[in-house]
């Protein structure tokens, strides 16, 4: 979880913040350390797809994005709607300082790419929250999110929904949940297959067993060979994703044709299910996420 104080509230804090957001600085605990950023963030530049949608849901729309984030068979259509029209700022990992300067931004959120990202600094405060290799939960890092940007008002109501549904579904479902074993798996490159996901998170905090030799620290993706599918026998049901048009990226369609896959218990019972959620950026995906197992949970 981000740390932040507003301890610095001295001459020198509120300088540094004169005209970023609605003035004055604070103090947020970054992976690279204390960071004085706008007290309230209000033009902000993301350096990943991920960190978009976090600010969306906590009622910020970025000033700046990856190339290729406004993807409509990736996300709802109203985060769609509200990303397509936002400036680009360079591939994903590679961003360009120039673009990013353009848009005169009052903070820069990064959480993969550290050694691209630092030197903006020269052009904004840099939140730098690593993602990619700390083990962190999609919650862990939408909290960071929340601190840096002074919205975690916003992120206590999305926590609470969740938690309620949470609840509703372990409560309605407790015969279904106990007696039934899961796993999220995806199509993988080259005749393998990932077992995991973030969805895994939620499938755990709605109370499902998870089957298919997924270690219990493990969220995902573990790598297996079509040869390995009958991991998948101990599985009541499975959950594989689609993209928000209906349809399996690619290399999860090849997995989908393989007969192996139609030789799975599960699959065979017709308990291979759909996920559009299946990447977990924020809490408005995980209550869809819910809201779909337990339109799964119907079914058994």
């Amino acid at each position: 979880m981000s740390e932040s104080s507003d301890s610095n509230k001295g001459d020198k804090s509120d300088k540094k913040g004169e005209g970023a957001g609605d003035g004055g600085a604070r103090s947020v605990k970054t992976d690279d350390g204390i960071v004085e950023v706008p007290r309230k963030a209000e033009r902000i530049v993301v350096t990943d797809n991920y960190a978009a949608l976090m600010l969306l849901e906590l009622g910020l729309v970025p000033v700046g994005v990856p190339d290729g984030t406004a993807v409509q068979t990736l996300m709802p259509e109203k985060d769609y709607a509200r990303l397509k029209d936002v400036k680009t700022v360079g591939a994903a990992g590679t961003p360009n300082s120039q673009a990013i300067a353009t848009l005169k931004p009052d903070l820069i959120i990064d959480q993969f790419y550290r050694a691209k990202t630092k030197p903006l600094g020269d052009i904004a405060p840099v939140a730098f929250f690593d993602w990619g290799t700390s083990g962190a939960l999609w919650h862990e890092q939408v909290a960071k999110v929340a601190g840096a940007v002074g919205r975690e008002d916003e992120l206590t109501g999305l926590k609470k929904r969740y938690e309620t549904r949470l609840k509703e579904v372990r409560t309605k479902y407790r015969k279904q949940i106990a007696t039934s074993t899961w796993a999220p798996l995806s199509g993988g490159p080259s005749g393998k297959f990932f077992l995991g996901t973030p969805l895994v998170t939620v499938m755990r905090e709605v109370g499902l067993k998870i089957g298919a030799g997924l270690p219990d620290d493990e969220a995902g993706f573990v790598t297996r060979s079509y040869e390995e599918i009958d991991v998948l026998d101990d599985c009541t049901a499975l959950i594989y994703p689609v993209q928000f048009d209906g349809k399996p990226t690619p290399t999860t369609k090849q997995l989908l044709d393989q007969k192996l896959w139609k030789k799975v218990p599960a699959v065979k019972a017709g308990r291979a299910f759909t996920s559009k959620h299946f990447l977990m950026p924020n809490y408005t995906f995980a209550l869809g996420a819910v809201d779909e197992i337990e339109g799964m949970l119907q079914k058994l």
